[in-house]
């Protein structure tokens, strides 16, 4: 049995269509995300890659997380993140952080 070109033409539109409608799998709700301290995250943790949400660790190990991938920068001989953006980094994250 043929299928019709219209049809065939009608159903290949309406599958491309619905692809739009379905968000991204991999595409997380990050907290405050129209601030601007989501901003200074959201530049200076996509760099290498695709920013980890701030529940990935406890509060009290953003730091040492942050430190360490400032270390990955410099060894990459990449510049690394200004002290005012690793401030803002680190507030942001402790403060949409799990507890200890």
């Amino acid at each position: 049995m043929r299928i019709p070109h219209i049809l065939l033409v009608g159903l290949m539109a309406c599958s491309l269509a619905a692809c739009d409608s379905i968000p991204p799998k991999d595409e997380h709700e990050y907290p405050d995300k129209g601030s601007s301290a989501f901003e200074v995250y959201a530049r200076n943790c996509s760099e290498c890659h695709a920013p980890p949400l701030p529940s990935a660790h406890p509060a009290n190990q953003w730091p040492n997380v942050i430190a360490r991938m400032q270390q990955h920068l410099v060894q990459r001989h990449m510049p690394p993140i200004s002290t005012q953006d690793l401030l803002v980094l680190r507030d942001y994250l402790v403060a949409h952080a799990p507890e200890n």
